[in-house]
């Protein structure tokens, strides 16, 4: 488990986990998000991110969000029965469907994006699993838009050798946790408002179209958002252990940790605990000690 991203002032909680607090010295003890999207049920949020007054954490059952200390001194956040309609992200790009588990990101102690994923058993949307059987690429076309892809627990740990790419439009891909879904090449996103969570990608990383979201996992090659369609999209918490460059205007950027360059060109960045690392013992995490200066946007 990445150890570091923890400590960093800011916490990961899911609504149906009891209530934990977070400290300087929890050492990553604290799981970073659920494993498998088939454990979620409907009501699941993860809060990433925190505020100049404490931490952001999720209370159990309730369907909202402290940000401020346990007694909610910084103020409360509430969801819909809907749990997209959160305040002032009424237009998310990530959010077509209801009743799937949703990311809120966090920046100072407020939601700057909501990423919303869809229900386990939708009719209007194809699901691919992706199961120990399947060799090879992986392929969503444009004729598969809105597909859903998961993993089956029978390819925890295992990798999956090979290069997915997708260019159909409002793609979600799901992983299982960074340890558990190990995607072992490239990735390529060419299509509109698709979302990746809880992957390892052995190769590089490589988005081609506006608005899409990059949420906890670890890409071991280089991210590049490789055209100036590449707006609005958000990554965070994520470790890069390539190079990350971006032209493209209106990303999020939050909680990610890069080994290699930092390359921004473009405006309208929302930046937040970006850090450059160094990862001197090779064994690809990232350890508190090994975390140096804050990565800047334009």
């Amino acid at each position: 488990m990445h150890t570091s991203t923890l400590n960093r002032r800011s916490c990961l909680l899911v609504l149906v986990v009891p209530l934990l607090a977070c400290s300087d010295d929890d050492n990553g003890s604290l799981s970073r998000f659920p494993d498998g999207y088939g454990d979620f049920r409907d009501e699941n949020v993860t809060a990433v991110g925190g505020s100049e007054e404490g931490d952001v954490r999720a209370i159990p059952g309730s369907g909202s969000v402290i940000v401020g200390t346990p007694e909610g001194s910084g103020g409360e956040v509430c969801f819909s029965d809907t749990l997209c309609e959160v305040p002032d992200t009424a237009g998310s790009n990530f959010c077509e469907r209801e009743g799937g588990p949703v990311d809120l990101i966090y920046v100072d102690g407020v939601v700057v994006e909501t990423i919303c994923y869809p229900p386990a058993e939708d009719p209007d949307r194809p699901l691919e699993l992706i199961d120990s059987t399947r060799e090879g690429d992986v392929e969503i076309v444009q004729m598969a838009n809105n597909t859903t892809v998961v993993f089956s627990d029978d390819l925890d740990g295992q990798p999956l050798v090979g290069d997915v790419s997708v260019d159909g439009n409002n793609v979600a891909i799901y992983g299982n946790g960074i340890d558990n879904t190990i995607i072992d090449g490239s990735v390529t996103l060419d299509g509109n408002n698709g979302r990746l969570r809880g992957v390892t990608i052995t190769g590089d990383l490589i988005l081609r179209k506006n608005n899409v979201a990059i949420v906890l996992s670890k890409i071991l090659g280089d991210v590049v958002l490789d055209t100036m369609s590449t707006n609005g999209s958000v990554f965070a918490e994520n470790d890069i252990f390539g190079s990350f460059s971006s032209n493209s205007n209106g990303n999020v950027l939050v909680g990610n940790d890069v080994l290699g360059a930092w390359s921004l060109t473009g405006n309208g960045y929302t930046c937040d605990r970006n850090y450059a690392f160094a990862d001197g013992n090779g064994d690809e995490l990232v350890d508190d000690d090994e975390r140096g200066a804050l990565l800047e946007c334009p």
